[in-house]
């Protein structure tokens, strides 16, 4: 428990440091959420645009998942990431429940096992997303003083 205080403590400053708002991350997170309710309803409301388009729900389940992957990552993960592991078991973990109950519970919905292929695609697509954004904003990062200390004596030693 006291491990996750600290990291819950430590994450603020982590944000700020990779450069970015820690309550934008969090409203894209719960957006990402709120869009992974649709999976457990009963049936898919006939009045939304795309209900009849053979195939939307697979573009669904692959951009949910990356989005939710992404999200949770750029919140939890900022700077680490031991972090995104477990994202990434979760979010899988959450694309096998999603058909299960489907199958038991929603009589209306039927599982599909390219759905949990889209999902761990999408799920692959928001950790490469993820780690794009790593590497775009390290290129970008200016270390700061006690950093550029600490690497300069390696940087004595290549010259």
């Amino acid at each position: 428990m006291d491990a996750a205080l600290e990291f819950c403590r430590h994450l603020p400053h982590e944000v700020r440091r990779v450069g970015g708002s820690l309550p934008w991350r969090v409203g894209v997170l719960v957006l990402a959420l709120v869009a992974n309710i649709g999976f457990y309803l009963p049936a898919v409301p006939s009045g939304m645009p795309g209900a009849g388009v053979v195939g939307i729900d697979k573009i669904v389940h692959l951009v949910v998942f990356a989005l939710t992957v992404w999200a949770a990552g750029r919140l939890l993960a900022p700077r680490r990431r031991f972090p995104m592991g477990w994202v990434v078991i979760v979010a899988a973990g959450h694309a096998l429940l999603i058909e299960l109950i489907q199958l038991v519970l929603l009589p209306e919905r039927g599982a599909e096992g390219a759905d949990i292929l889209l999902d761990v695609i999408g799920i692959a697509l928001g950790v490469g997303l993820w780690i794009g954004e790593r590497l775009r904003r390290e290129h970008a990062v200016v270390p700061t003083e006690s950093e550029r200390t600490s690497t300069e004596p390696l940087l004595d030693e290549r010259r």
